[in-house]
C-alpha cells in the first residue's frame, strides 16, 4: 500500500514494507491484551540535531501523516528539502520502520552525501517493546474489526518484510495465502493469531 502526501513542493511516500512478527501464534484475546489501545500515537526525534528548530517542528508535524510503525530518514549533507523524501508507515515494529526509511533514504541521496539517520519515528501510545505481538495501525484495526468478527477457526497472518497481512477463516494456510497475495508474492507470512 501506498499513500501520497503532498506539502508545498514536497511530497511524502508512504510505504508500507515490514515488519517483526511473533514467533507463535496468539489467540485473539492474547492479541488484543498485546496490542495498545486506540490510534493515538507519540513521535520522536532521535537524531536531528542537524536540522534547526523550524525544520525540527516541520518534522515532527509529520506525525500525524504517518500511520504507525513510521519512520522518516534524511542524510545530514542533504537536510529535510530533497525531492525524495520519503516516510515509511504502516509496518508491524519500529524496527522495520527504520530499516524501510533508511533503506530508502541511502538509495537516493547522493553518492557523496553523509550516512541517512532516522530523525523521527511513529509508533502508537502505550506500545511496549516486549510485547509477544505488535502490529501496523492498519493491521491491528483490522484484527480487532474482521478478524474478530469470523467464526473460528479462523487465522491471522502477517508479513515481516512487507507490513502486509491477511486474514481467514479456516486454518491458517487460507490466511497464509491471503497474506501472500496482498503483499504482492510475500514469501515471508507468519500465523500470528489464531483461533
Amino acid at each position: 500500500m501506498v499513500h501520497t502526501l503532498r506539502s508545498g513542493a514536497m511530497a511524502l511516500v508512504l510505504v508500507g514494507l515490514a515488519s517483526s512478527a511473533a514467533a507463535e501464534s496468539l489467540s485473539f484475546k492474547e492479541a488484543r491484551k498485546a496490542l495498545p489501545k486506540g490510534n493515538r500515537t507519540v513521535a520522536e526525534l532521535p537524531d536531528a540535531s542537524f536540522l534547526d528548530e523550524k525544520q525540527q517542528a516541520i518534522v515532527l508535524s509529520l506525525k500525524d501523516s504517518i500511520p504507525y510503525f513510521g519512520a522518516l530518514a534524511l542524510s545530514p549533507d542533504e537536510g529535510l528539502f530533497v525531492e525524495w523524501l520519503n516516510a515509511s508507515g504502516q509496518h508491524h515494529s519500529i524496527e522495520a520502520a527504520r530499516a524501510a526509511a533508511l533503506k530508502h533514504c541511502d538509495s537516493n541521496k547522493k553518492a557523496s552525501s553523509a550516512k541517512c539517520v532516522v530523525v523521527l519515528e511513529v509508533s502508537p501510545k502505550g506500545a511496549k517493546s516486549n510485547a509477544p505481538l505488535s502490529l501496523s495501525a492498519e493491521a491491528a484495526a483490522a484484527l480487532r474489526g474482521n478478524y474478530r468478527k469470523l467464526k473460528a477457526p479462523k487465522a491471522f497472518a502477517i508479513s515481516p518484510s512487507q507490513g502486509t497481512y491477511g486474514i481467514a477463516g479456516g486454518d491458517g494456510a487460507r490466511a497464509l495465502a491471503a497474506c501472500a497475495k496482498s503483499g504482492a508474492g510475500a514469501k515471508d507470512c507468519v500465523v500470528a493469531v489464531a483461533d
